[in-house]
């Protein structure tokens, strides 16, 4: 039998969506989150991703090959 420690809490849509509103008043360009069985919610922020790579396209758009 597994103790109580072993249960999981996941947050609700209330909690979730409470955070996101307290992150965004804060200033925080909110990308997504991230959800723990052990009930935590982590914001993640748009600066904290990486940036995705320049296309061909793109790139040849901005030396004016296009």
């Amino acid at each position: 039998m597994r103790g109580a420690a072993a249960k999981s809490a996941y947050p609700g849509k209330v909690a979730i969506r409470h955070v996101i509103e307290t992150a965004r008043d804060c200033g925080l360009d909110v990308a997504g989150i991230e959800v723990s069985p052990d009930g935590t919610i982590r914001v993640v922020e748009a600066r904290a991703l990486p940036k995705p790579a320049e296309s061909e396209f793109d790139r040849c758009q901005r030396e004016g090959l296009i």
